[in-house]
């Protein structure tokens, strides 16, 4: 017992520190994802899709802040030829399962000009790691090879992170400027939770690899890492 315990304060320490630095890296990125990718300044060539990631829904069950300007300005890249379709990635909302954040999504870009034959849903998906996978699955069925990803600045390097993991490690990016949030309190907890995100998705990484060797198949491990 007399161990135990000074292990656990170190354990807690490094954490913490561990925790730190994370978050640290959150905010370094997210600047500096919105100098080189801000508003699709990345896009040098017009790509088949972009795939948006959902920023949520809100508890009312109307399209959450962060998705709606997500859709603003990837219907913006779509409307300057910079891309020839969108794929909208989001399933069902927390507290209204019978609504998707995708078909939200996707009635938000109709309503900014977006063409409905431009658009494409994903809406099974309901985590980063879900966007990812099932969103590059669903552009490889409708044939479209050439992507982009667009999300916030502070959550592109993550999206990146998993979309060499998932087979794409030359994606091209855009970025929408995050953390703007009046309250400081909301803008610290976003960065913490992006931070405690990096490690969460590692996780589940390892998880899906652990799993794949084990010889699960696709469908079973989805069941369990989502």
């Amino acid at each position: 017992m007399g161990v135990i315990g000074p292990l656990l304060k170190w354990g807690l320490r490094l954490g913490l520190a561990v925790l730190a630095l994370t978050a640290g890296a959150v905010m370094y990125f997210s600047d500096a994802n919105m100098r080189l990718y801000g508003g699709g300044r990345g896009l040098e060539a017009p790509v088949d899709a972009i795939l948006v990631l959902g920023g949520g829904v809100d508890g009312d069950g109307v399209l959450g802040y962060s998705s709606r300007r997500r859709v603003a300005v990837a219907v913006a890249l779509l409307e300057a030829g910079r891309a020839r379709r969108l794929i909208l990635s989001g399933g069902p909302a927390w507290m209204h399962r019978d609504i998707t954040a995708a078909r939200l999504m996707r009635a938000h870009a109709i309503a900014l000009g977006a063409p409905p034959d431009a658009l494409l849903t994903e809406i099974r998906s309901s985590s980063t790691f879900e966007n990812l996978r099932l969103g590059f699955a669903l552009a490889e069925q409708r044939g479209l090879g050439n992507l982009a990803i667009l999300t916030d600045a502070f959550h592109l390097e993550r999206a990146r992170a998993l979309a060499g993991y998932f087979g794409h490690p030359d994606v091209a990016l855009a970025a929408v400027r995050g953390l703007e949030f009046e309250d400081d309190v909301i803008r610290a907890w976003a960065i913490l939770r992006e931070a405690l995100a990096w490690w969460f998705n590692l996780a589940k990484v390892a998880g899906w690899e652990l799993l794949a060797a084990a010889g699960m198949d696709l469908d079973a491990r989805q069941e369990l890492i989502r």
